[in-house]
């Protein structure tokens, strides 16, 4: 039986850690943020999580000529007719009811405009679980609605697993608010990237408050048995602890060496600079303490604070 699991949770969380851990099984390949996959290779700039511009990596060299795909085509059209990316679709109030069936049933999707989106999808996984000889693959996509429709249309030889990573919603807030990042390339030279500035605090509170209340409501419901539950920073502070509870959920032994992140080549798409950047798994990260005013803390503590104390952040 062949495996993807998903990780599902609001942005900043920790997903591209988390699954470059996971993916250190030798049975096991992160795909990364796979719905992104139109946007990346039509961006000259992106880069693979093995550090190598994403044009210049073997890897997704072979596997879009397996695709009969070209990097950066001219030609919009080709690369339209091999869409992914389904999020936005879904999601459009006019198109929510149609989601009834399968969040609260597990029914089979139905929407005809994105039929070819989610075939295109499990077009790639089987790509890769071909190439690659994995047994399960990881997927850091982080979008519920869109898990659980692929769960729905998924062929009886795939399971689904869904992991739900919160992290404590200050340090969200804070990694949401950095206006630059930086990535430390093949060639030894640290070089850095701006973002956007003059983020609205409160939109990132907002977005972590819904996607966490929502994710706990329906998973912890509606599909239990499906589901891992993880704080982030419990897994940075014990990764043996629950890389084994993974492994064990998707039938596999665990392998210490999957904590020693430098020494694995991983091909993630998407995702944050810890991709290529993260060699091992550091303790807690609580910059937020110094780096949020107490305005903004409080902002944030007034909005979703109460969620933060349920899920165990009470300092």
């Amino acid at each position: 039986m062949k495996t993807i699991i998903i990780i599902v949770g609001a942005a900043r969380s920790g997903s591209t850690l988390l699954a470059k851990a996971i993916g250190g099984h030798s049975s096991c390949f992160t795909v990364g943020e796979i719905n992104r996959f139109n946007y990346e290779i039509n961006n000259p700039e992106t880069h693979c999580g093995c550090g190598k511009n994403l044009n210049k990596c073997s890897f997704w060299i072979e596997f879009l000529n397996s695709l009969n795909i070209q990097f950066n085509n001219p030609n919009k059209e080709d690369i339209n007719n091999f869409d992914v990316g389904i999020f936005k679709q879904i999601t459009k109030k006019n198109k929510l009811y149609k989601l009834l069936p399968t969040v609260l049933f597990g029914k089979k999707y139905n929407n005809k405009e994105v039929e070819t989106e989610i075939e295109n999808t499990f077009i790639l996984y089987d790509k890769i679980f071909d190439k690659t000889k994995a047994k399960v693959i990881i997927d850091s996509t982080k979008g519920l609605f869109r898990a659980l429709i692929l769960d729905s249309k998924a062929p009886k030889n795939i399971r689904f697993r869904f992991v739900h990573l919160t992290r404590d919603g200050r340090g969200v807030l804070n990694s949401g608010l950095k206006s630059s990042y930086a990535i430390m390339h093949n060639d030894g030279i640290l070089r850095k990237y701006e973002g956007i500035k003059n983020k609205d605090p409160l939109k990132i509170i907002n977005s972590w408050l819904y996607v966490n209340l929502r994710n706990f409501i329906v998973l912890k419901l509606l599909r239990n048995k499906q589901s891992m539950f993880i704080r982030y920073e419990d897994f940075t502070d014990n990764p043996e602890k629950y890389l084994k509870i993974i492994n064990k959920n998707v039938d596999l032994i665990y392998e210490s060496s999957a904590l020693n992140l430098g020494d694995q080549e991983n091909h993630i798409l998407g995702g944050n600079a810890s991709r290529m950047n993260a060699k091992k798994i550091n303790k807690i990260d609580d910059a937020w303490r110094t780096n949020l005013d107490k305005k903004t803390v409080k902002k944030f503590n007034s909005r979703a604070g109460w969620l933060n104390k349920i899920v165990g952040y009470h300092k």
